[in-house]
């Protein structure tokens, strides 16, 4: 059974301007920025695209809904010459034009407001990226520097002759058509006719394939028992070669106890816990863990068991051992969502997993 899930990643990025090195804003998928200091274009090369997307299938798997996180890591020697970009990046959905919600996708295709029923469109992705993309679409309000429609021309006085001159925003300086001078556009006109490219978040419809929190069935019903089943029979095996001339040439029941007896409990033991789990993380079972309080110490972590999409109604209490603040604060903080199994009406067997949930 395919595991393969379609979300929405939440994307925010910068570009240097080789010609002025002021950062440029890159608010949709396109292969040319303009710089809003010096107005020059300069390509965005796929090159540069693969490093801004690389992994962020990933991000979506692994961190809670709204944290974006910073990247790309470029070490001691820096970013690589030529085009680059730094990202924020994470598991985000569009808001809504009318109510600001989170939209949803939808079979149909597009993504639409569950609350107001507001559409909004996806936009394919491009034919210059990569066949092997996991980019399936995105969804920006801000036109690429091709599609961009020219500003309305205005009008200012000629410094001279007090003339009317019509400026279109292709050069700062105006010839006067009455006196000929040369007049110098003010930095508000200038201003008006070349807004400045602000960066904003837009969002990427991304194939997250083998989500570990989708189907989980394959993972639990045959995968984990035979890595549980080799593992038992490794450890006998490594007992027994270890042991045995010892045990065939003495005779030596004690010693066969003295270290037997300790492997059959630890072997007890694990099958147990394996066995716990089985029966715990059923995909019948999955609900949904809300991180409660972070202990200071970070060494235990709180965790209410809830139905889906039911935050109020709180089935079982849970902890998470070990998880330091870093991961607490990419899980959302308190409140924040994670994967989680309860048998049904048995608050005791629960299972906590520190994955964002994907099931509200």
């Amino acid at each position: 059974m395919s595991t393969a899930t379609v979300e929405f990643a939440g994307i925010e990025l910068l570009s240097p301007c080789p010609h002025c090195s002021a950062p440029m804003a890159v608010n949709t998928l396109t292969d040319r920025c303009r710089c809003s200091s010096c107005l020059m274009e300069s390509a965005l090369p796929p090159s540069a695209w693969d490093e801004a997307l690389r992994g962020v299938e990933k991000d979506v798997v692994q961190f809670a809904p709204g944290y974006l996180r910073h990247g790309p890591e470029w070490g001691e020697g820096g970013p690589p010459p030529g085009p680059h970009v730094a990202w924020q990046r994470g598991h985000d959905a569009p808001p809504c034009p009318r109510c600001q919600r989170p939209m949803r996708l939808v079979p149909q295709g597009g993504c639409v407001c569950a609350a107001c029923g507001a559409g909004r469109a996806i936009l394919p992705k491009p034919p210059w990226l990569p066949p092997g993309s996991p980019v399936l679409g995105f969804v920006s309000d801000e036109p690429a520097v091709a599609e961009e429609r020219p500003r309305e021309p205005v009008q200012v006085a000629c410094t001279q002759c007090g003339g009317p001159l019509v400026a279109d925003g292709s050069s700062r300086i105006v010839p006067c058509g009455y006196c000929s001078a040369r007049v110098a556009l003010p930095d508000a006109v200038w201003a008006a006719l070349h807004p400045p490219r602000v960066k904003r978040r837009w969002w990427l419809v991304v194939h997250a394939a083998d989500d570990p929190r989708r189907g989980p069935a394959n993972i639990l019903r045959f995968q984990m028992p035979a890595v549980t089943i080799g593992g038992i029979l490794g450890i006998l095996g490594g007992f027994f070669i270890l042991f045995a001339p010892v045990w065939f040439e003495h005779g030596d029941t004690a010693m066969f106890v003295g270290f037997g007896v300790p492997a059959a409990v630890f072997l007890c033991l694990w099958l147990w816990t394996r066995m716990r789990y089985w029966r715990i993380c059923r995909p019948e079972n999955e609900v949904v863990g809300r991180l409660s309080a972070h202990w200071s110490s970070g060494f235990r972590t709180e965790v209410l068991i809830t139905s889906p999409n039911r935050p109020a109604d709180v089935l079982a209490r849970a902890d998470l051992w070990a998880l330091d603040r870093r991961r607490f604060d990419e899980l959302g903080g308190e409140g924040g969502r994670v994967r989680a199994w309860m048998v049904p009406g048995k608050p005791g067997l629960t299972y906590v997993d520190p994955i964002p949930s994907l099931l509200e």
